[in-house]
C-alpha cells in the first residue's frame, strides 16, 4: 500500500471489533507494520460521563436521544481530526466503530466527507454475529455503558438493521465467529485488494 489506508472495522454492538482490531494490531507489529488505532470510545472517554451529568443525564448513557443529539457526533469527529493527523504523518489507522450515520450518508466511502487526506485508501469491513450471541458476549463485559441495551433489549434489537451499504454489498460483511487467523487473513487480503477483487475463497463471508 502506496497510500495511508484507512481501515473501518464496523458492526453493531457485541460482535467484537475491539478484540479483532487488537489481534489485527498484534499481527501487523509482528510483521513491522505499524498502525495507529482510533476508537471513538477512547477519544471520547475521558470527558463524555462529564458532559452528560453536567446537563443532568446518566454518566453511563451512550443510547438516549439527548447522547445521539448533543454527544454522539463530537466523538467521531474528534475521532476522525487525530485520524487525519495521523494519516497525514503516513500513519495507517484503524477504526472501530458502528459508524452508523456516516455509513447511511456515503462519507464512509469518501476521504474529503470524512475530513481525511485525499489520498487516504478507505477499507471496510462489517462484522455480524446472532443475536443471543452477541447478548451474551455484550453480558460478559460488563459494561455499565451496555445498561440501556440489556434493559430493553428487544427494543434495541429491533432498532439495529444492516446499513443499506452492507445489505447492497458494497462492505464485505464477515462472520465474526469464524476462527481469529480466518479473520486476520480476511482483512490482509482487503488491504491488498480493492473491495470488488475479493471472492469467497479470500473471505470468511457470512452465509446469507
Amino acid at each position: 500500500m502506496s497510500a495511508p489506508c484507512a481501515l473501518f472495522i464496523l458492526g453493531h454492538a457485541g460482535t467484537g471489533k475491539s478484540v479483532l482490531t487488537t489481534r489485527f494490531i498484534q499481527r501487523q507489529l509482528q510483521q513491522q507494520r505499524t498502525w495507529c488505532v482510533l476508537d471513538k470510545d477512547t477519544v471520547g472517554e475521558y470527558w463524555t460521563g462529564p458532559f452528560l451529568e453536567a446537563f443532568g443525564q446518566d454518566p453511563n448513557d451512550r443510547d438516549s436521544p439527548f447522547f445521539k443529539e448533543k454527544i454522539r457526533d463530537l466523538q467521531y469527529k474528534s475521532t476522525l481530526l487525530i485520524g487525519k493527523e495521523q494519516l497525514e504523518l503516513g500513519l495507517n489507522v484503524v477504526f472501530p466503530g458502528p459508524w452508523s450515520r456516516e455509513l447511511a450518508s456515503g462519507a464512509l466511502f469518501s476521504a474529503q466527507a470524512l475530513g481525511l487526506p485525499a489520498n487516504t485508501s478507505l477499507r471496510h469491513v462489517w462484522l455480524d454475529l446472532p443475536h443471543p450471541v452477541r447478548k451474551a458476549r455484550i453480558i460478559q463485559r460488563a459494561d455499565p455503558r451496555d445498561h440501556w441495551k440489556l434493559q430493553n433489549w428487544e427494543a434495541y434489537i429491533q432498532s439495529l438493521k444492516k446499513p443499506p451499504a452492507v445489505e447492497q454489498g458494497k462492505i464485505p460483511v464477515l462472520d465474526a465467529s469464524a476462527s481469529p487467523d480466518a479473520l486476520l487473513n480476511t482483512l490482509e487480503t482487503l488491504l491488498q485488494n480493492p473491495p470488488g477483487n475479493l471472492t469467497p475463497r479470500d473471505t470468511v463471508m457470512q452465509k446469507t
